[in-house]
């Protein structure tokens, strides 16, 4: 891809996702009605994804690049896992004909795109972001792409070498898991994948806190919880060590008469 039409594409996903943001204050603030925002909310999200998707596919693969945060790539790896397991696991039992373990016959269906992505898991991110973009164009308020196009993009940013590319996917991604817990509150996944964000690559404990809480409460499977729950405990040890340094610092200030 080339500088040109990336930066025209960063241009357009930036104004859209400020849409995003701009709509849901006017719709809290009463100046948009619920049908123009449905529809609004749909509309900015397919076209997002769809912007998201063309410009990961235009990134050169860096398989080599040192990953950041060695301990945290472990962490996502075994969440992601064991959530995508539990889904297969629930879509397994719901075959219908033409339909295999690891998917389906590809007919362009939210039901054969959703499950295609679901078997690949973290194997083929860009893959993984062009199937769940077209479900959303599909359906931009399925609520499993919404919050999985906005995990992958988190993930996708972790991969890139270019720390503006990568800052640009984190917000992305962020924003897009934020719109997915707007959507649909009692959803575990996204609270879960915000809390991880939150904590690992962005530091801050305090706004993990407060997603992994509503990750728990939305009661996810218990392969996901078990996991969740220990991320937990570490955002709380966190929280205390940060509490106790600030505590240690205001009592060495010594004020001078």
């Amino acid at each position: 891809m080339n500088p040109e039409r990336r930066q025209q594409l960063e241009d357009e996903k930036s104004f859209l996702l400020q849409s995003l943001a701009d709509l849901e204050r006017e719709h809290d603030a009463g100046d948009v009605d619920d049908d123009d925002y449905v529809a609004l909310k749909d509309s900015y999200t397919a076209r997002a994804a769809r912007l998201i998707a063309e410009l990961e596919q235009g990134s050169t693969p860096t398989p080599n690049t040192r990953r950041r945060r060695n301990v945290a790539w472990v962490v996502l790896v075994v969440v992601l896992a064991a959530v995508s397991g539990v889904l297969v696991a629930r879509t397994s039992g719901e075959r219908r004909t033409g339909e295999g373990m690891n998917g389906t016959i590809d007919d362009g269906s939210v039901s054969s795109l959703l499950i295609q992505a679901r078997s690949m898991g973290m194997s083929d991110i860009p893959t993984v972001l062009d199937l769940y973009s077209r479900v959303l164009a599909i359906e931009p308020d399925n609520i499993e792409a919404l919050t999985y196009f906005g995990w992958f993009t988190v993930l996708s940013a972790t991969q890139e070498t270019d720390t503006e590319v990568a800052g640009q996917r984190l917000e992305s991604g962020l924003v897009l898991l934020r719109q997915a817990t707007i959507a649909d509150s009692t959803y575990p996944d996204a609270h879960c994948f915000l809390g991880i964000s939150f904590f690992r690559f962005l530091d801050d404990a305090e706004a993990a806190k407060g997603e992994v809480d509503a990750c728990l409460a939305a009661n996810p499977p218990a392969e996901v919880a078990t996991l969740v729950q220990g991320l937990s405990d570490q955002i709380d040890e966190a929280i205390a060590v940060d509490s106790s340094e600030t505590n240690d610092s205001s009592g060495s200030t010594t004020s001078v008469p």
